[in-house]
C-alpha cells in the first residue's frame, strides 16, 4: 500500500483552510438566525398595524353610518339630536384615542429626526438665498461704482472746463485793469480791485481736509480750483461793475482831448480835465458803471451836469448836458441814462464834456473808453 506523506506546511494551509470554513459558517448561521427573529418581529408589528388599521377602518365605517342616521334624524325632536351627536362624539374621541396609541407604539416618524431635517433643509434654502442676494447685490454695487466712475470723470472734465472758462475770462479782465492801471501809474495810482471785493468775504462748496476713505483726491482738488476760479471772477465782475469802462454817449468825434490845449473861447494855453465828445444834440449820455448821483444840477462853467460817485475811489462827470434824467442821492446801475448831449454852460456847440476820476486825480477818459 502506497502511502502519501504530507509536509508540515501544507498541514497548517489545510487547518487555517478548514479554520476558516468553520467560522464563516458559524457566522452565516448568526447572522442567519439573527435575521429570521428581525423579519418575525417585524412581521409581527406589521401584523398589529393592520389589525389596528382593521379596527379603526370598522370604527370609521361606524361612525359614517352614525353621521348618516344623524342626517335622518335631524327632523326629529331636538332630544333625540342631542343623543345621537353625543354618541358621535364619543366614538369619535376613541377613534381618536386609537390613533394616538398606533402613532405611540410605532415609530412611523421620528419627530425629532424630521425636525432636525427641516432644520437644516430650511438653513440651506436660507443660505442659497443669501448668496444669490449677495451675489445680485455685489453685481449692483459693480453697476453703482462703475456709475460713480463715469460721473466723476463727466464731473472731472466739467470742472476742468469751468476753471479754463473762468481763468480766460479773469485774464480778459486782468488785461483791462492792466490798461487802466497803465493810466494811474501816471498819476502815481494803483488800482487794486481784489484789495475791497475779498475783505469780510467769505464762502464756498464744503470741503472737508480729510477725504473718507476711497474718495476721488482728483476730482476734490480739481472742484477746489474751480471754485477759487469762479469765485475770483466773481469779485472782477463786481469790482468791474463799478470801473466806467465804455464810452458814455453811442456816437461821437473827439472834439477837445484831454490834458493840455488852447482854450476855445480864448485861444490861451489851458489845462482839460477830461474830454469833449461832440455829438447831436439830445443823443442820450449813460453811465458806464454803477453808483450813487452826487451832483445833479447847474454849475459854473459846466451849464448843466451830473456826478457820479461809483465807489473803489471812481467818478464820473457829465457836462453841458441839455437835459437831466437823474437827482441827487438816487442810485445809478450799469448803463443807465442819465441826461442828454447839449450844449448848455461854456460851450461852442453840443458835445459831452466827460471827466474820470481816480481818489479826486483826473485820469485820461479815453483809456477807459478803449478799454472796454
Amino acid at each position: 500500500m502506497k502511502i502519501f506523506k504530507i509536509s508540515p506546511q501544507l498541514q497548517w494551509c489545510l487547518f487555517v483552510t478548514m479554520l476558516g470554513v468553520a467560522i464563516w459558517t458559524a457566522y452565516s448561521y448568526r447572522m442567519y438566525s439573527v435575521s429570521d427573529r428581525i423579519i418575525s418581529y417585524q412581521e409581527q408589528k406589521l401584523d398589529e398595524t393592520r389589525s389596528a388599521y382593521v379596527d379603526l377602518m370598522s370604527d370609521f365605517v361606524t361612525v359614517h353610518k352614525n353621521i348618516s342616521n344623524m342626517v335622518e334624524v335631524l327632523g326629529k325632536p331636538q332630544e333625540q339630536q342631542v343623543d345621537s351627536i353625543d354618541e358621535y362624539l364619543k366614538k369619535a374621541e376613541i377613534i381618536e384615542e386609537r390613533i394616538r396609541q398606533i402613532t405611540a407604539n410605532e415609530d412611523w416618524i421620528n419627530e425629532h429626526d424630521l425636525n432636525r431635517k427641516n432644520a437644516v433643509k430650511e438653513a440651506i434654502i436660507s443660505r442659497d438665498v443669501a448668496i444669490e442676494e449677495k451675489n445680485l447685490l455685489e453685481e449692483k454695487v459693480k453697476h453703482l461704482e462703475e456709475m460713480v466712475r463715469s460721473l466723476q470723470a463727466f464731473e472731472f472734465d466739467l470742472l476742468q472746463k469751468v476753471e479754463t472758462v473762468s481763468n480766460k475770462e479773469i485774464d480778459k479782465l486782468k488785461t483791462t485793469i492792466s490798461t487802466v492801471n497803465g493810466e494811474l501809474k501816471k498819476r502815481g495810482k494803483y488800482f487794486n480791485p481784489m484789495a475791497n471785493s475779498k475783505k469780510n468775504s467769505r464762502g464756498g462748496e464744503f470741503i472737508p481736509a480729510e477725504m473718507a476713505a476711497g474718495f476721488n483726491e482728483e476730482l476734490v482738488k480739481q472742484a477746489q480750483k474751480a471754485y477759487t476760479a469762479v469765485d475770483d471772477i466773481t469779485y472782477y465782475q463786481e469790482a468791474m461793475k463799478k470801473l466806467p469802462l465804455g464810452k458814455p454817449v453811442w456816437t461821437y468825434w473827439l472834439s477837445s482831448p484831454f490834458g493840455k490845449r488852447s482854450d476855445p473861447f480864448n485861444a490861451k494855453s489851458a489845462t482839460h480835465k477830461g474830454v469833449d465828445l461832440a455829438s447831436n444834440k439830445g443823443n442820450k449820455v449813460k453811465s458806464m458803471a454803477e453808483g450813487k448821483v452826487t451832483r445833479a444840477g447847474v454849475a459854473s462853467g459846466y451849464g448843466k451836469v451830473v456826478e457820479i460817485d461809483h465807489g473803489n475811489g471812481f467818478k464820473t462827470k457829465y457836462a453841458h448836458l441839455n437835459a437831466i434824467y437823474v437827482k441827487q442821492g438816487q442810485t445809478i446801475e450799469q448803463g443807465q441814462t442819465v441826461g442828454e448831449v447839449g450844449s448848455t454852460g461854456r460851450s461852442t456847440g453840443p458835445h459831452l464834456h466827460y471827466e474820470v476820476l481816480y481818489e479826486g486825480v483826473n485820469l485820461n477818459p479815453m483809456v477807459f473808453m478803449k478799454a472796454k
